[in-house]
């Protein structure tokens, strides 16, 4: 029971009593009144019918006198204590219901106010404990809405509306309308209310409904609606965008591989090669933020990741970068963009919280996490990289909210950095924690699960080439891709790399193309597909249709669409390698490497 909450009028037990104060001092008084009579009207009579003597008479009278004031008070005593018998029964029984009302009332969880109209008499515990007020503050329906619509502009046409529909209500009886308000709380929040309005009598019932979170998860709804829509732009703008920069890193590389050591143009096409590549890697980010999606796995270098992101990051600001990392650092299995993605939130987050500059420390070092560890990961070898800052830090309530969809302390933020970095933290089966002391700084630290293999060399190379069985002839693979300018330079690097090449434009080309090989008794080593063909088969249909006539088919998937799940989860849908568009030379020939060689193991 709220004990600021009392009803301020008379309740129902005061009315009771008001009502008992006159019914049964008039049942009394006319049961006395009857009695008085009849005993007045009789009692002389039956003294002179057994006493005729003067003296015997009095003397009879006083006695009759005395039983009559003995008979009335034990009477009126009797007839007493049996009404308020039933009165204090009937109290009692009031009090529970007026209890039980109130426990209803205190468990709605729902504000409730009562009022006649000038002073508020009842306001509930969910409406004390949801806006803050008690009910001494405000006493008065003038005090309430100074209070919860501090705004003149707001709270003048509201008040005016509603004391409208109270009056259309009176006069002619029909429902009062339902409020969307907004209140202020006794803390300065704002919350979404709906009030909802009853006539009791001449009393008024109110009841607001805090809808704030509803219309939160609402908004949020339509953010997600709209990242979706942005991811399906997204999509085919990184498919596009993937497939031209396909023609422009294959085309650096290739001249690369094409150009003696040392040769003036080597450092321009690095170079170009270089921005190329953060051009992809910005795609990547892209549908990562927009619509999320399975890691495309990669043996990668922790410490490589976090100097490139160090690099650009830090760029123009006044914040000075550290790094220490353990010798013999483990590497880790992942999407290089993604984890790069999270590095980048991560130091844009420390470098806001500097603005007078300071120095941002990143570490990475070994871990072996055991059954007995704090953390929910299953045991085995991580990196552990730790980001701290020195910047204000954040208060604990602050705290526990970081990783929240929009929430941003920053007037500008949108809210998805950190949860998107979170995110895709928790898809790479690792963790992240955060600790923060107001005034010192924060440090955020990261799990990620270590892989067994060292990260590949990024030496152009070209493989030892596999011949044909039995013919001496270099290996035949087949290039299926919608792009024509894609299809010539494909043919290009793997012509330098030693293979023989055929290309087609869709899946259906593809399909034949294979069977006729397989017909002819020389199927091809190896076909690399696109994804997606617009207005024609794809890859994941091609794949099926030549794995139901050839098991032993080594197939490779390609796509500028880097977040499908068939990318991540290739094996399954029967590809035995993946190339991300775009792609490099040295990439594209370790990979057939790869794939061939696994088609030699036994």
């Amino acid at each position: 029971m709220n004990p600021d909450a009392p009803w301020r009028k008379r309740g129902a037990m005061e009315r009771c009593w008001l009502d008992n104060g006159t019914r049964v001092p008039l049942k009394i008084a006319g049961i006395y009144l009857v009695v008085a009579v009849l005993w007045v009207l009789f009692s002389d009579q039956l003294v002179s019918f057994f006493a005729r003597d003067p003296e015997i008479l009095t003397e009879l009278q006083t006695v009759k006198g005395w039983l009559f004031v003995g008979g009335t008070a034990l009477f009126i005593f009797v007839l007493l204590r049996r009404e308020l018998a039933v009165y204090q029964a009937t109290m009692d029984q009031l009090r529970q219901n007026e209890q039980a009302l109130r426990d209803i009332l205190d468990a709605m969880p729902v504000g409730v106010a009562l009022t006649d109209g000038t002073t508020i008499e009842y306001i509930n515990v969910n409406f004390s404990e949801r806006f803050g007020y008690s009910l001494d503050e405000i006493a008065t329906d003038e005090q309430w809405f100074l209070h919860a619509y501090p705004e003149p502009d707001y709270r003048e046409p509201m008040i005016a509306a509603w004391k409208a529909e109270l009056e259309r209500a009176r006069t002619q009886g029909t429902p009062i309308r339902p409020f969307e308000v907004k209140v202020t709380c006794k803390n300065g929040t704002v919350r979404q209310v709906i009030a909802n309005t009853q006539l009791i009598g001449k009393r008024i019932m109110v009841i607001l409904t805090d809808i704030t979170e509803r219309e939160l998860l609402q908004n949020e709804l339509i953010k997600m609606q709209k990242l979706e829509s942005i991811g399906v732009l997204a999509g085919g703008i990184a498919h596009d965008f993937n497939n031209i920069l396909t023609g422009i890193m294959g085309n650096i590389s290739y001249a690369q591989v094409l150009l003696e050591p040392g040769h003036p143009a080597c450092q321009p096409l690095a170079s170009a090669e270089q921005a190329t590549i953060r051009a992809a890697d910005l795609t990547r980010q892209l549908l990562t933020f927009a619509r999320g999606g399975e890691p495309i796995k990669q043996v990668v270098s922790v410490a490589e990741l976090i100097k490139e992101a160090m690099a650009l990051m830090l760029r123009g600001s006044t914040v000075k970068g550290e790094t220490r990392f353990d010798v013999g650092l483990w590497a880790i299995e992942a999407d290089a963009g993604q984890i790069s993605q999270v590095f980048n939130n991560m130091i844009i987050n420390a470098v806001q919280a500097m603005p007078q500059g300071g120095t941002l420390t990143i570490a990475a070092d070994n871990e072996l996490i055991a059954e007995d560890s704090p953390l929910s990961l299953p045991t085995g070898r991580y990196v552990r990289v730790t980001i701290a800052d020195e910047g204000c830090g954040m208060e604990p309530d602050v705290m526990g909210r970081i990783f929240d969809p929009y929430f941003s302390t920053k007037g500008t933020g949108s809210g998805l950095g950190l949860a998107s970095a979170y995110s895709i933290v928790t898809r790479h089966a690792g963790a992240l924690e955060v600790d923060s002391v107001v005034g010192q700084g924060t440090t955020f630290t990261l799990h990620l699960p270590a892989s067994d293999t060292q990260p590949l060399s990024e030496a152009v190379a070209p493989p030892a080439m596999s011949r044909a069985a039995g013919n001496g002839e270099s290996p035949l693979v087949l290039v299926m891709d919608d792009e024509e300018a894609i299809r010539d330079l494909a043919a290009s690097m793997l012509t330098h790399l030693g293979y023989q090449v055929a290309t087609c434009g869709d899946g259906e080309s593809a399909v034949r193309l294979y069977e006729a090989a397989l017909a002819a008794g020389a199927p091809y080593a190896a076909v690399i597909m696109d994804l997606t063909i617009p207005g024609g088969m794809g890859g994941k249909e091609a794949a099926r249709q030549i794995l139901a006539r050839h098991a032993e088919a080594r197939l490779i998937v390609s796509s500028g669409y880097s977040h499908d799940p068939i990318m991540s989860d290739y094996r399954l849908h029967g590809f035995q390698g993946v190339l991300a568009k775009p792609y490099k030379v040295a990439e594209l020939a370790r990979l057939l490497a790869a794939v061939l060689a696994e088609e030699q193991t036994p």
